[in-house]
């Protein structure tokens, strides 16, 4: 791309966002700023030490190993809920487990087991959500700050509560949030409020962050990622959402839980069990293979290029092989026939949100297999047809220098 060009991009749909819980998050307490070393980490205790006692603090943006805090740190700290900067994992200070034990006791009981957490982790989210609050006056500013971003529609990934899609609902953005639930969630909705949600959401592993995402080998610290169904788990699962006659939305980010979810799909077709519209979500480390298979099924893909970037960030965890398979954009539209707004859509699951950085990793990634085209790039985020209310108009305007591989904007 030549110096100086010019990108004008339309108010952009984000497919994967956590609307009501980044609405409930806003403003709190964060130490995504904090640098890393010994000033970073006294600047964050610090922080931490400065909350108030007679309440249970969330704080956001939490690096673990930007960030270590050893159990002598969190001794005498105030009561606070500390959520790393994935949304995957926290730190529960002693002092915050008697309020934590009043909210969710079981969440108390096992906030040290991994596996239970990334298995609960929709109803982490919605914990988080619960703690900061969502109200009116949160999702006003929100969408506020997603529309001076270029955001026009987006999706909740995790609807925390009923009364969360109320909120919603009567809210002037309820044609421009499309909700989806997990199914714990989902199970308790009354039927109106399930009208009003598009699908159920479901996770298959981890995260890259928490060095919990199901790779096909073991992280360069050891760590093997983590499985969160048994296949029969799993099977028992999709036949119960079949039933419902709703959408379906899957956290899949690697090898071993793409395979898995594929293999039960396909099973379930033979048997006579339908899904009516399945959507995969993250797909990092999908092969080719997977992909035509995917595409056979007339399965969505949403991914975000804004995760390319993590063949950078987590050089620190990722054996080569996996930081040059991350986000294979180029194999899924030129070899398996995926098209950007038709079966391979965009979002940046709020890291961060905004066309800006995704719009820089597309265009200048770390390897060619993840470059995307400006024109793949906006159809990506358009919103589906008869879904979202795309508005219309000019959403941001960028400076591309292709000399120096920058993305601005524009002044």
């Amino acid at each position: 791309m030549s110096s100086n060009t010019i990108v004008r991009l339309p108010y952009l749909h984000d497919h994967h966002s956590h609307v009501s819980l980044y609405s409930a998050l806003a403003g709190l307490p964060d130490l995504g700023h904090v640098s890393a070393g010994p000033k970073g980490v006294a600047q964050a205790l610090a922080l931490l030490h400065g909350l108030p006692n007679e309440d249970l603090s969330l704080v956001i943006g939490w690096h673990t190993d930007r960030l270590p805090f050893s159990s002598a740190d969190l001794a005498d700290m105030p009561p606070a809920l500390i959520v790393n900067s994935s949304l995957h994992g926290f730190v529960l200070t002693p002092a915050a487990l008697p309020f934590v034990e009043t909210l969710w006791p079981e969440f108390a009981e096992h906030a040290s087991e991994e596996d239970w957490i990334e298995r609960n982790l929709g109803q982490t989210f919605c914990f988080y959500s619960r703690v900061a609050g969502f109200t009116p006056s949160k999702l006003e500013a929100f969408m506020a700050t997603m529309e001076g971003l270029g955001i026009g529609s987006l999706e909740d990934m995790t609807i925390a509560s009923e009364d969360a899609l109320e909120i919603i609902a009567n809210s002037r953005y309820s044609d421009r949030i499309l909700c989806w639930a997990t199914p714990d969630v989902y199970r308790c909705l009354s039927a109106q409020a399930r009208s009003r949600c598009v699908g159920i959401k479901i996770f298959l592993d981890g995260a890259l962050g928490g060095r919990s995402a199901s790779l096909d080998e073991p992280f360069l610290s050891g760590e093997k990622g983590m499985l969160l169904y048994s296949d029969n788990e799993l099977h028992a699962l999709l036949v119960e959402i079949a039933g419902y006659k709703t959408g379906l939305s899957v956290h899949a980010l690697a090898h071993r839980c793409i395979e898995q979810i594929l293999r039960c799909i396909e099973d379930l077709a033979n048997e006579g069990v339908h899904l009516p519209a399945v959507r995969l979500e993250h797909l990092q480390f999908i092969s080719l293979d997977q992909a035509k298979r995917a595409k056979k099924l007339g399965i969505i893909l949403s991914m975000q290029p804004n995760f390319n970037s993590d063949s950078v960030d987590f050089i620190d965890r990722l054996v080569p092989r996996h930081r040059a398979e991350n986000d294979p954009f180029r194999m899924l539209i030129d070899q398996a026939g995926f098209v950007p707004g038709v079966d391979l859509v965009f979002g940046s699951d709020g890291m961060p949100h905004g066309p800006e950085y995704a719009l820089q990793w597309s265009l200048f990634p770390a390897y060619e297999s993840q470059r995307l085209s400006p024109e793949e790039f906006v159809a990506g985020y358009k919103p589906e047809a008869g879904r979202a209310r795309a508005i219309p108009g000019e959403g941001s305007v960028f400076e591309v220098d292709g000399d120096r591989h920058v993305v601005r904007p524009a002044l």
